[in-house]
């Protein structure tokens, strides 16, 4: 190995193996590149988690505020105490903006800015779709994403993009069968990969704000959510496929997507977390098929049914931990 190749976990726990390094020496090392963090990581990790906790309290009791006195509480009340909490936020946001504690600040702002719309809604009865509400606090918070450079903030607007086409199609589309609720997987799978990739393209590019691997693997588990469940829905129709393609094009793109993940993660940027969930969703798909192909009327198919997880879990963890040391 080159005296100016970086070290890298595996590294030492291959050193370790060979017995050139102790176990306390070992973990020396991985605190000395950062992979076990020291006292000073864990005090930043604690703020970080208080702050956000206090944040989510605060937000938490204004709900509840809400909802326990909105019978006693006046229209003037209620937007006054709501308005003041987003303009405070967003004011203090604007001058610590760089700071995690004013991201936090704009992040509550624009959580208050939902419950903002949906007082408005439920005071003067407006009458519009659900959908319509998420999809209008995406577009108000909008500029406030694009300027925070903060990921949960991204998160949020994902999340309301995701919750705007769920409720699009259940009040206004309306389409109840396995197939027709293929499509909308679909379309949401591909709103969560263009996330993933964008994500994937900031990532390399050394983007500082999106560097934790803790976004992409939130990321990547909606993305794959939403490609294993219409594979499941294939799985239950599957006699139908005939009459369906569109089963058949989701079956290709689970098993490209998933191939593709396993190759990348293993061999592009190791990520054992994200390698994890794939095989998860592979477990997941199998156990389905194999439940739809056996009689389940009977006990012995779920005696090897019961086999099959096991063994399909014991695969998967070890073929990880081999990842893991390799």
């Amino acid at each position: 190995m080159p005296l100016d190749t970086p070290i890298i976990p595996k590294h030492l726990y291959s050193l370790a193996r060979a017995n050139i390094l102790s176990p306390n020496a070992l973990e020396y090392a991985l605190r000395r590149i950062g992979t076990v963090p020291d006292a000073a990581a864990w005090r930043r990790f604690i703020d970080k988690l208080l702050l956000l906790l206090g944040t989510t309290l605060l937000l938490a009791g204004i709900l509840f505020f809400f909802a326990y006195n909105w019978a006693d509480l006046s229209r003037f009340v209620k937007f006054a105490v709501l308005e003041f909490g987003v303009l405070s936020m967003a004011v203090f946001a604007s001058w610590q903006l760089r700071h995690l504690s004013g991201q936090v600040a704009l992040l509550a702002a624009a959580v208050l800015l939902g419950v903002l719309l949906a007082v408005y809604g439920q005071t003067y009865q407006t009458g519009a779709d659900a959908f319509g509400l998420f999809l209008a606090w995406a577009i108000l918070i909008l500029p406030w994403v694009l300027v925070s450079q903060f990921a949960p903030l991204w998160l949020l607007l994902l999340l309301l993009l995701n919750l705007s086409l769920i409720l699009y199609w259940e009040q206004v589309i309306q389409l109840y069968s396995y197939y027709q609720r293929t499509q909308l997987f679909l379309i949401l799978f591909i709103l969560n990969s263009v996330a993933m990739i964008a994500w994937e393209y900031a990532y390399r590019k050394g983007v500082v704000w999106l560097q934790g691997k803790w976004f992409s693997g939130i990321l990547f588990a909606a993305m794959l959510t939403t490609l294993v469940i219409p594979i499941l829905f294939a799985i239950v129709d599957f006699y139908d496929w005939q009459e369906r393609p569109l089963f058949a094009v989701t079956a290709l793109l689970y098993i490209s997507v998933t191939a593709l993940a396993l190759w990348y993660y293993r061999y592009g940027r190791r990520d054992l977390l994200l390698l994890a969930m794939s095989l998860l969703g592979v477990i997941v798909v199998f156990s389905t098929l194999f439940i739809k192909l056996l009689p389940m009327s009977s006990p012995i198919s779920w005696l090897i049914l019961a086999l099959l997880v096991i063994g399909q879990a014991t695969l998967a963890s070890q073929w990880l931990r081999m990842q893991s040391y390799g």
